[in-house]
């Protein structure tokens, strides 16, 4: 059985959230259809931009806890 340090195990977790998030956003915009000029996203109304938008804030608040983790 392989054993990791607290370090690489929190580096493992950091890369593992950046993949997740990152194939979320190309998730999304593949699937994004056009309407009237402007891209949606799934049958909601919410345009591609504020579905990125909303991704990249969920992103952000994971982020901030690795941060704090740092800190520690």
């Amino acid at each position: 059985m392989i054993s990791f340090s607290p370090e690489q195990e929190q580096f493992m977790q950091l890369a593992q959230s950046r993949a997740y998030y990152q194939g979320r956003r190309e998730g999304v915009s593949l699937y994004a259809h056009w309407k009237d000029g402007v891209q949606y996203v799934g049958t909601t109304g919410r345009t591609l931009k504020e579905a990125l938008a909303y991704i990249d804030q969920e992103e952000a608040k994971i982020m901030t806890r690795y941060d704090i983790l740092k800190q520690l």
